[in-house]
């Protein structure tokens, strides 16, 4: 597995795949391939994807601000799952955000369990709930921050 880093000159054909693999996870709601672009295209965004055998099967993508992060979307293939690539994928994230980030937030559903179990063993906690912030079907968020030790 390679992780990357998609940027303004990243092919097209890497956004369509992105954005294909968040709809294959998270449905209709999943990003498309233009929002994947813009994001990787912001100064204080951040679009990483990893890859084998040349098919993307991983991608975290979030932003950040002052001394905030968000992630706003992380998505792995169904047969790749269980292998690491979402803990890889956002340790990654993490690593690369600017030494000034103190804290990152994460909306994840509240039936998730699989992705919750996982943001906390990667130090995430729960701070609240986002009532019917989903559709199809409706469900509420569970929002979750992790405090980053970063030296300056």
């Amino acid at each position: 597995m390679q992780i990357f880093r998609a940027e303004k000159n990243t092919v097209d054909e890497i956004f369509i795949q992105l954005s294909e693999l968040d709809k294959l996870c998270v449905g209709a709601d999943g990003w498309s391939s233009d929002s994947f672009k813009s994001e990787a295209e912001k100064k204080s965004g951040i679009v990483l994807y990893a890859t084998e055998n040349l098919r993307i099967i991983g991608l975290v993508c979030g932003c950040f601000g002052a001394d905030q992060a968000d992630i706003t979307s992380v998505a792995v293939t169904p047969a790749y799952r269980r292998r690491g690539i979402a803990e890889n994928l956002i340790n990654e994230f993490i690593r690369i955000l600017p030494n000034i980030t103190e804290s990152i937030f994460l909306e994840v559903r509240e039936s998730n369990s699989a992705a919750i179990t996982l943001y906390k063993k990667l130090g995430f906690e729960q701070i609240s709930i986002r009532k019917r912030f989903y559709s199809l079907p409706e469900e509420n968020a569970v929002i979750m921050k992790k405090d980053l030790n970063k030296e300056g």
